[in-house]
């Protein structure tokens, strides 16, 4: 008799050493495992272009494709005694109603460390993904074991490469307003990810 589809999911995930509890430092959001595991260079992608008829019927909507990978960082221990941390850093690329360039930017999702208050306090809030000097960010949710993203937008601090030449990057804020607050992205591949943001 073969075993239902779930049962066999989570034995995989159980046997799995990325999942192994051990092995996560103390306080460690283990929601950001949905996202991607708990191992070194580990990527995890997701990628949304918007079409034309999508784009007429909401002309308020200034996002035209949007896209989010999540990558992990192992920080070995320095010293005996310190324990290894996991890192679960974020890009965060958009292409803008008006704008040739790709808006990106980039920081950390979730926490490395809580102290048990705070683990209780946001365990009902979805995983926030921000940008360091107050410059916003995403709160992020795996929906479909992993196969889309919800991403939830109030204000992210972006930069446009604008060219050669006496151009810089110019940073400025999406927000989210009318039909740019909420979206939902399907996984892709990194190489898909990379070609949108012509890494």
């Amino acid at each position: 008799m073969k075993q239902p589809a779930v049962v066999v999911l989570l034995a995989a995930l159980s046997a799995t050493p990325a999942f192994a509890q051990s092995d996560l430092q103390p306080g460690f959001d283990k929601r950001l495992l949905l996202l991607a595991p708990a191992q070194d260079k580990a990527e995890s992608c997701f990628l949304r272009r918007y079409d034309t008829a999508h784009l007429k019927a909401r002309p308020k909507q200034r996002v035209e494709a949007i896209a989010l990978c999540v990558n992990v960082e192992r920080m070995a221990p320095e010293e005996k005694g310190e324990i290894v941390r996991y890192i679960y850093n974020f890009d965060f690329s958009a292409k803008l109603k008006g704008k040739p360039e790709i808006a990106k930017t980039a920081g950390e999702c979730g926490f490395s460390h809580m102290p048990p208050g705070e683990q209780k306090r946001i365990a009902s809030k979805p995983i926030w993904c921000g940008i360091d000097c107050d410059g916003g960010g995403v709160t992020v949710e795996s929906r479909k074991d992993g196969a889309e993203l919800l991403v939830r937008l109030e204000r992210i601090r972006v930069s446009s490469e604008c060219g050669g030449g006496d151009d810089e990057s110019k940073s400025f804020d999406i927000t989210g307003s009318d039909d740019d607050k909420v979206f939902i992205i399907p996984r892709t591949s990194v190489e898909d990810y990379r070609a949108f943001v012509g890494k």
